[in-house]
């Protein structure tokens, strides 16, 4: 049975290099232009603009629950996260190495419900050289490497019950996820689901009920997984390159589609409502 009550449509065109869809506690739709460094934000009414830009490569957006705006970022300069402040436009490196060394370069991040900060780092790693990294930012200001060896970490997303992190590794083709313990330890790599062939997971969301909504990179949608990592059903985006999904929208049931193919951004009415995010947005 089809999750989709109203197929794909075009909210935002002539977008290039769109990628990180994310919402604000005031429902304005915030996304990047790799390209141009931009970070462009769409209210209610329809308006556009840049609202800030970094400099780098922007890939990541997430609101923090005090309505800051942090950037997963793979510029030369800024190699992991940027915590913005749009009202004044100030902004701050929050992390950009790791026991001294350089991080390759943030790609996408999510906010636990303590405030805890997912992220991947993935920039210029591959299947030859597979040295991508996946981190969490602590509260305290510890920055904690959970894995390694990884080739090009994307997409990220916690679970409904909060117990597991889940990270899509784009250039092998598969979903994994790692338990956030109750002491607050995480644990080992799990090869959680496999992505259809030859194309990769990219930027990923949660439903409500449990189901991972998965952009398919070079694969023209998004995948939607149950909860045991089965494959349940492809959603159809015009563009060949998508590369990332958020819920918003009345109930929280429109999925929000970026696609670098069309540069366009689309919006899918869908029957299921998405998770609510630890973003400062008031779901009820």
């Amino acid at each position: 049975m089809t999750r989709v009550v109203r197929p794909a449509e075009v909210l935002v065109a002539n977008s290039p290099w769109a990628e990180g869809p994310a919402f604000d506690k005031e429902g304005n739709l915030h996304f990047v232009n790799w390209d141009a460094s931009a970070i462009t934000r769409l209210t209610p009414e329809g308006e556009l603009s840049e609202v800030f830009n970094t400099g780098g490569i922007p890939a990541g957006l997430a609101f923090a629950p005090d309505g800051s705006l942090w950037i997963a970022d793979e510029g030369e300069h800024i190699h992991g996260l940027l915590r913005v402040d749009l009202e004044t436009k100030t902004s701050e490196i929050v992390v950009n190495a790791f026991e001294g060394m350089p991080l390759n370069g943030a790609n996408d991040l999510v906010f636990g419900a303590d405030g805890t900060v997912y992220f991947s780092d993935p920039w210029q790693t591959s299947l030859e050289n597979p040295t991508g990294g996946f981190y969490r930012y602590l509260p305290n200001g510890t920055l904690d490497k959970i894995d390694d060896g990884l080739a090009f970490p994307n997409g990220v997303a916690i679970d409904p019950a909060g117990a597991y992190v889940y990270l899509a590794e784009t250039q092998r083709n598969r979903i994994l996820r790692y338990a956030i313990n109750p002491d607050g330890s995480m644990g080992e790599r799990e090869h959680w689901a496999d992505t259809p062939l030859p194309t990769g997971p990219d930027g990923m969301a949660f439903a409500a009920n449990g189901e991972l909504y998965s952009a398919r990179f070079n694969g023209h949608g998004v995948d939607v997984y149950a909860p045991d990592g089965s494959l349940q059903e492809h959603i159809d985006i015009p563009g060949a390159k998508t590369t990332n999904c958020c819920f918003g929208g009345p109930n929280n049931s429109t999925l929000y589609v970026t696609d670098v193919d069309t540069e366009a951004l689309y919006t899918v009415e869908l029957s299921v409502s998405g998770l609510p995010l630890n973003d400062g947005r008031n779901y009820n």
